[in-house]
């Protein structure tokens, strides 16, 4: 991840595309135990391999069963205490983010981030024109709250 970061980074300078990983593929790669590299290029060639020879077999296969398969290796993604943390920490931001999760579960995921955004923003106005203040008795010699 601090490879792709950096890679935008130094992209952005000279105008390049973005690059980025896939989080299904790299949630693949850490459940198999994958420590370097050369995973990808194993599965680049497996990828092609199927592309070319198997794809007659797959024709048939429902997207169901598809989804299934990047469901199940993407589950390890999904940090429910982290969630319920947030749900102790601030209600609103646990609200934008059960936003995010349906939206782009619902709608086209570009839509659903979209909305994601307007309701973060939209939370940040709040916080900005309403201000958390506070009223107490002022002595001379101390504050008293």
């Amino acid at each position: 991840m601090m490879a792709i970061g950096l890679m935008n980074v130094i992209g952005s300078a000279t105008s390049c595309c973005v690059t980025a990983g896939a989080f299904s593929r790299s949630a693949v790669n850490h459940n198999a135990g994958a420590k370097t590299a050369v995973s990808n290029i194993i599965m680049s060639v497996t990828v092609m391999v199927t592309l070319l020879f198997l794809m007659p077999l797959f024709q048939y296969t429902p997207n169901v069963v598809l989804g299934a398969i990047i469901v199940t290796a993407v589950n390890g993604l999904v940090d429910i205490p982290a969630a319920c943390q947030r749900w102790k920490i601030d209600k609103f931001d646990f609200v934008v983010m059960l936003c995010a999760f349906f939206g782009v579960i619902s709608v086209p995921v570009q839509d659903g981030l979209a909305i994601a955004v307007g309701i973060s923003i939209f939370k940040i106005l709040l916080q900005v024109t309403r201000p958390k203040t506070g009223s107490g008795k002022h002595t001379w010699d101390r504050y008293i709250p």
